[in-house]
């Protein structure tokens, strides 16, 4: 008995450090955090995007449906937690850092640039994102703020806004 008690306590000890607690905690804090996606000037958008802390990225996994087909339409997290009228009452791009506008997977980008969901003949749109933290605390900055989907395709470097076009769909971002 002394021995079994003597090699739960190895490998208790062994399996667990500070960073792996870290991590942990932070993929927890990450998950249910999800924004429902609406629109009112299509009033079949419905869907989600959620997002999970995986300790050195976020993972960002959208599912919506109701979008206009065959499209690559631009996605973005916006500053304001609003969605109201045409949208414009999220604000502009996300943008803590004062970074310019670029690539998802890019160190040298807006926290929310996600670049473009592309819709099938359905206007379906299925996408997953790895996207790189700027900062550790990126995922918690990012709550009560609004995702947009625009009308039209991000070009990933016009700025500050990659001239995606018209805000088509909008979502709160909460836990």
């Amino acid at each position: 008995m002394k021995v079994i008690s003597i090699l739960l306590l190895i490998l208790v000890c062994s399996c667990s450090s500070p960073k792996d607690k870290k991590i942990t905690a932070n993929k927890m804090a990450g998950n249910g955090i999800v924004a429902s996606m609406h629109s009112t000037s299509l009033q079949s958008v419905k869907g989600t995007v959620s997002f999970e802390d995986l300790g050195e990225e976020i993972k960002i996994t959208a599912n919506v449906e109701g979008l206009k087909p065959n499209a690559k339409l631009g996605f973005h997290i916006h500053e304001k937690g609003v969605c109201e009228g045409d949208y414009t009452s999220a604000g502009g791009h996300f943008n803590p850092y004062n970074k310019e506008h670029g690539r998802p997977e890019g160190q040298e980008r807006h926290i929310g640039d996600m670049g473009n969901l592309e819709t099938n003949s359905q206007g379906a749109a299925k996408k997953v994102i790895l996207m790189p933290k700027i900062h550790a605390n990126d995922l918690d900055l990012i709550l009560g703020k609004a995702i947009i989907i625009h009308a039209g395709t991000d070009d990933l470097k016009t700025q500050p806004t990659g001239n995606a076009g018209a805000r088509l769909a909008c979502g709160l971002i909460q836990r």
